[in-house]
């Protein structure tokens, strides 16, 4: 175990820049926090660069041959998002996905323009939960490695692909290659959710929580929509997602 005990520390203000997202993207590196998000981490395929752990810290962790860091209390709460961090945390490699081409055994959705982090972390959990294969990210969305994105994922961050970056055009292409595209839209001719035609080979799209699914996105997509029977104007992004991911696994899951 490699203990620090000063802020002036090499290492630990690395660690400390991956609070800040241009950090996160100039090293390909993230953070996550918590005991349970750093369990998922070490028993997942993910390549991790360091386990920090507070000198408080009395919980089994098996890093294996990872590097463990012990860091003072009160520096180790400055490496971290939440108010009240409990004592664990793992830098991660960010994994190369520039090379992803949907399989069209799977199902995925397509965030455009998510702009919440709890929302993004929401729907990588539902995914995972519903059978799904991955979650694409348009450039527009929040970023995917934020504390705050990882921590709402509650571990299925670890579980799927995630794929950030993909644009209209990217789409096309998956479109191009046999892929249904559903989007939730209150357009004239959007179906009502229950009775349209979910494809096995299906992207689900979610868009912006106040302009929607952006028009080049939506003119690919075929209209669907979740009634809404009391006086809110709309669903949160999330809830609208899971709703949709678990209606095409109702029509593809038996």
């Amino acid at each position: 175990m490699i203990k620090i005990t000063s802020a002036s520390n090499k290492t630990y203000k690395y660690f400390k820049s991956l609070l800040l997202k241009k950090a996160r993207y100039q090293s390909g590196e993230f953070v996550v926090e918590g005991v349970k998000s750093v369990r998922d981490a070490l028993r997942s395929n993910r390549e991790i660069s360091a386990v920090i752990v507070s000198d408080g810290f009395c919980r089994e962790l098996d890093c294996g041959s990872v590097p463990v860091y012990e860091v003072s209390g009160g520096l180790f709460e400055r490496l971290c998002d939440t108010k009240t961090p409990q004592g664990a945390a793992a830098v991660i490699k960010m994994n190369d996905m520039s090379g992803f081409r949907p399989d069209l055994t799977g199902a995925y959705v397509y965030c455009d323009g998510v702009s919440d982090p709890g929302n993004l972390g929401t729907i990588i959990r539902t995914a995972d939960a519903a059978g799904f294969s991955g979650v694409i990210f348009s450039g527009t969305c929040a970023d995917i490695y934020s504390p705050k994105t990882v921590r709402s994922s509650m571990g299925s961050f670890f579980n799927i692909e995630l794929v950030p970056g993909k644009s209209a055009a990217d789409l096309r292409e998956y479109k191009d290659a046999g892929f249904k595209l559903v989007g939730g839209a209150l357009t004239e001719d959007a179906a009502d959710y229950r009775a349209a035609d979910y494809a096995k080979s299906a992207i689900i799209v979610i868009g912006n929580e106040a302009n929607g699914i952006s028009p080049e996105v939506l003119e690919m997509c075929a209209h669907v929509k979740i009634p809404i029977f009391g006086g809110a104007e709309s669903l949160n992004a999330g809830v609208a997602a899971g709703i949709l991911m678990y209606e095409w696994a109702r029509n593809n899951r038996g």
